[in-house]
C-alpha cells in the first residue's frame, strides 16, 4: 500500500521511468515471432485486413481454372499430359505476358501412350506398334512449354536434393541472403518438362501456427543461390528481364527489382499478403479455354495462372479473409497487389516506431493520471487507446503500414493498472484520513456546540425573569422576551425595583455584533449598567451618563451598544426614561392610538466617553403599555427581503384591545413578526420587553 501511495505522489517520475522500460520491452517483444503477443499481433492485422481489404483495380491476373466445369466436360484429375499441353498452346494463343503453372509433374504422365504400351502385352502386335511410336504425352507436355512464356512451379523441401536450373537471380547493396527463408532441397517436375520451360519460381508458403498464410517468401535460398518465387518468374518472363536483383542492406533484404518494377520486401524476403474477397471475375474454366468459349480480352497481355480449383484436389489453406482460399487465387492476388502497388510493409523501422508509441502512450498515462480524479483515469485510458486504433488502423488503410499497437496498448494497459492501483489507494487514503479529519472536526464541533449551549444557559441564565417582578398591589404588569439569532447573542434587557419597590428600573439595549464577542460585551454592560443604578437612581440621565464612562473603559475592542431605558413611579405612573441611540418605546393608551416617545436621547453608548445625556418624562394614564424592542424586530426580513418595519409593528398594537396582559402583547408581536418572515433565517437578535402600568387605584 504505501508503495503504491509513493508512486501515486510520485506519478511522473515512476510513469516515465516505467514508461522507457516498457518501450525497450516492447522493441524486444516485437522481434518475436511466435507465442501470445504474436497471436494478438495476427489478429490486429487479420481485423484491419476485415474493415478494409485490397480493392482490385486493374486486374492483371487471369486464372486458368481446372474447376468442376472442366471435370465434368474433360474427365477426372490428372488429366493426360497431352491435354495439359493443348491448354498452355491455346491460352499462347491469345498472347498472354507470361503463364505460371502452379501444378508439379513429378511423375511420369501414367496416361502416356508408350505406358499405356508397355502394359499391354495381350493387344495385337500392330497395336503395340502404333502406341509405342506415338510420343508421350510427357515429351509433347515439355514442346508445349518450350513455345510458351511459361514459369513452372518447384517446391521447397527441408530434406536436400539436386538443384537443378534456377533463374539468376543478383545481389547488391549489403548481402542478404543469410537472411532468406532457407531450403534444403526443391521438389521438381520431371527432367525433361523442368529443363523445357523458361522460368521456374517457388510454389511453397509457410502458414503460420494457426494455418493462416499471411506472408509468402518473395525470395528464399537454397545453398549458395537465391529462389525466385512463381510470381517473380513471371514477373521476370512478362518484361522480358534476364536476371531479378535482390537488394540488400545492414538488416537484410530491402526490395527486389524485376525490369523497372521495385518491389519492397521484409528483411527475411517475405512480404505481406494484402487479401482482397473472392472474385469470380478472376477466374475462366479451362474446358473455355479449350472450346475456344473464351473472351480473348481474358487472356490478352495477361499474366495467366493455371492450377487445379476443383473440390477435393487441392489444399486450400486458410487467409485472414476467408477460411478457405485456393493457393492459385492466393498467387493472383499477390500479383494484383505488386501490380497496384498495394503491398503491406512492416519495415525493419517499425520495432522503433512501436517502442516510440509505447514510450508515447505510457508517457501519456503518465502525465495525467495522477493529476486527475480516480472516476475519469477510465477516460483517457480509452481516450488514449482509441487514439492507437485510429493511428495503427489509419497507417495500414492510407499507407499499407502493418502497425503492432498491442503491445503498445498492452504496456500501456498495465501501467493504466498500476497507476490506477495506485490512485485509489491513495484515494482510500484521503477517504481515511478525511473521514479521521471529520470525526475530530466533529468532535470539536460538539465541544463546541457544547460550550455556545453552557454560554447560551449562562446568558439567559443573568437575564431577569419578568415574572419574578411583582408588585404587591397589582400596579404592574411585566413581560420580557429574547430570542437569539445564534445560539449566544447581543441583544440585553434588565429590570428590577428601586427604593424599596416604590420604583422599577427598565432597560433594553443592542450590542453591535452577533455570536460570543457581543454576548461577552452585552454581560459586561448590562452588570456596569446594574451597578451604575444600584449607586444612585435619582436621575436616569445621570445613570446613562455614568455607565456610558464606566463600559467605554473597558471596551478594548470598540464595540458600542444602544439602549432604552427607564424608572417608572409605580405609584404616581411618572415614566423617566433616556435614549441612547435606540429604537423609541412605543407608548399605548387605552382608547388612544400608539405613540412614540418623543424624549431626548443621544449618540450609541461608548461611542463617545463623556458625553452627557438628557433625559425626559412622561405621565401615563392608568392601562397604558409601554413597548420596547430592538432591530431584530423592525428589521425582521422575509425570503424577499422586504423589511417587518415601525409601520407594521404599531398597526398591531393599535389593532390590540385595551386590557391585554404585557404577556399576551409580546406573544402577538412575536407571532406577527414570524408570520412576516415566512420561515426566513432571523438576520439579528429579536428582543421585546412590554410595561403596563394598570394605575394607582389598583392598591
Amino acid at each position: 500500500m504505501q508503495a503504491l501511495l509513493h508512486l501515486r505522489k510520485q506519478g511522473r517520475f515512476f510513469g516515465f521511468a516505467l514508461s522507457a522500460l516498457l518501450a525497450a520491452a516492447s522493441f524486444l517483444a516485437a522481434s518475436g515471432d511466435t507465442g501470445p503477443i504474436s497471436t494478438v499481433r495476427h489478429f490486429l492485422f487479420d481485423a484491419y485486413q476485415q474493415i478494409a481489404p485490397r480493392a482490385r483495380i486493374s486486374a492483371p491476373v487471369t486464372i486458368v481454372a481446372i474447376d468442376e466445369k472442366s471435370l465434368a466436360a474433360l474427365g477426372q484429375w490428372p488429366w493426360p499430359r497431352d491435354k495439359i499441353a493443348a491448354l498452355l498452346r491455346a491460352i499462347n494463343s491469345h498472347g498472354p505476358a507470361a503463364i505460371g503453372v502452379d501444378i508439379l509433374f513429378v511423375e511420369p504422365d501414367r496416361l502416356s501412350p508408350d505406358r499405356i504400351g508397355d502394359g499391354a502385352r495381350d493387344a495385337p502386335a500392330a497395336v503395340r506398334d502404333w502406341l509405342a511410336q506415338r510420343p508421350s504425352n510427357d515429351t509433347l507436355l515439355a514442346g508445349a512449354l518450350a513455345d510458351t512464356p511459361v514459369a513452372l512451379g518447384v517446391a521447397g523441401l527441408e530434406t536436400e536434393t539436386q538443384v537443378g536450373p534456377l533463374a539468376l537471380v543478383v545481389q547488391e547493396g549489403e548481402p542478404a541472403i543469410h537472411r532468406l527463408r532457407p531450403y534444403a532441397g526443391l521438389l521438381r517436375s520431371l527432367p525433361e518438362i523442368d529443363a523445357s520451360a523458361l522460368g521456374h519460381g517457388l510454389l511453397s508458403a509457410d502458414p503460420d501456427l494457426d494455418g493462416v498464410v499471411r506472408r509468402t517468401p518473395l525470395v528464399a535460398h537454397i545453398g549458395d543461390a537465391i529462389l525466385p518465387s512463381l510470381e517473380l518468374e513471371m514477373l521476370r518472363l512478362a518484361v522480358g528481364a534476364n536476371w531479378i536483383t535482390l537488394n540488400g542492406g545492414a538488416s537484410g533484404a530491402q526490395s527486389v527489382t524485376v525490369g523497372e518494377l521495385t518491389i519492397p520486401v521484409q528483411s527475411n524476403g517475405m512480404m505481406w499478403l494484402h487479401y482482397g474477397p473472392h472474385d469470380p471475375a478472376r477466374f475462366v474454366s479451362a474446358s473455355s479455354v479449350l472450346d475456344g468459349g473464351v473472351d480473348p480480352e481474358m487472356l490478352a497481355s495477361k499474366l495467366v495462372l493455371v492450377g487445379v480449383t476443383g473440390l477435393g484436389l487441392v489444399d486450400q489453406p486458410a487467409t485472414p479473409l476467408v477460411s478457405r482460399m485456393a493457393g492459385v487465387e492466393i498467387r493472383a492476388q499477390i500479383l494484383e497487389s505488386i501490380f497496384d502497388g498495394t503491398l503491406l510493409r512492416r519495415p525493419g523501422w517499425m520495432r522503433w516506431a512501436e517502442a516510440g508509441l509505447t514510450f508515447l502512450f505510457c508517457g501519456f498515462l503518465s502525465l495525467t493520471i495522477p493529476v486527475v480524479r480516480p472516476r475519469w483515469t477510465p477516460v483517457i485510458w480509452l481516450v488514449g487507446g482509441g487514439a492507437l486504433a485510429m493511428l495503427g488502423f489509419g497507417a495500414f488503410a492510407f499507407q499499407g503500414w502493418l502497425v503492432d499497437i498491442v503491445i503498445p496498448w498492452l504496456s500501456g494497459s498495465a501501467l493504466f493498472l498500476l497507476l490506477l492501483a495506485a490512485a485509489l489507494a491513495e484515494a482510500d487514503h484521503q477517504r481515511r484520513l478525511y473521514k479521521r479529519d471529520l470525526e475530530m472536526q466533529r468532535e470539536r464541533e460538539a465541544k463546541f456546540a457544547g460550550e455556545l449551549e453552557a454560554a447560551r444557559r449562562i446568558q439567559m441564565g443573568i437575564l431577569p425573569d419578568a415574572r419574578l417582578i411583582r408588585d404587591p398591589h397589582g400596579r404592574i404588569d411585566i413581560a420580557a422576551f429574547l430570542e437569539p439569532a445564534r445560539e449566544v447573542g447581543g441583544d440585553l434587557y434588565d429590570l428590577f425595583l428601586i427604593d424599596e419597590g416604590r420604583r422599577l428600573f427598565f432597560m433594553i439595549g443592542d450590542v453591535a455584533g452577533k455570536g460570543i464577542p457581543a454576548s461577552l460585551f452585552m454581560a459586561l454592560g448590562k452588570s456596569l449598567y446594574k451597578s451604575a443604578v444600584l449607586r444612585d437612581s435619582r436621575d436616569i440621565a445621570a445613570v446613562m451618563t455614568v455607565a456610558n464612562a464606566e463600559i467605554s473603559r473597558d471596551n478594548s475592542e470598540q464595540m458600542f451598544i444602544t439602549a432604552f431605558a427607564g424608572i417608572l413611579d409605580i405609584e404616581s405612573g411618572l415614566l423617566s426614561a433616556c435614549t441612547a441611540g435606540h429604537e423609541a418605546a412605543l407608548i399605548k393608551s387605552p382608547g388612544a392610538l400608539t405613540v412614540t416617545w418623543r424624549g431626548a436621547g443621544g449618540p450609541p453608548m461608548c461611542v463617545l466617553d463623556d458625553f452627557d445625556f438628557p433625559g425626559d418624562a412622561l405621565q401615563l394614564k392608568p392601562g397604558a403599555a409601554v413597548v420596547l424592542i430592538t432591530d431584530g424586530v423592525s428589521e425582521a426580513m422575509d425570503p424577499d427581503g422586504r423589511l417587518y418595519g415601525h409601520g407594521r409593528l404599531i398597526a398591531l398594537l393599535d389593532a390590540l384591545p385595551d386590557g391585554m396582559t404585557a404577556n399576551a402583547i409580546i406573544e402577538a408581536i412575536h407571532a406577527d413578526v414570524k408570520t412576516h418572515a415566512r420561515g426566513a433565517e432571523p438576520s439579528d437578535d429579536i428582543t421585546l420587553m412590554a410595561l403596563v402600568w394598570r394605575g394607582a387605584e389598583q392598591g
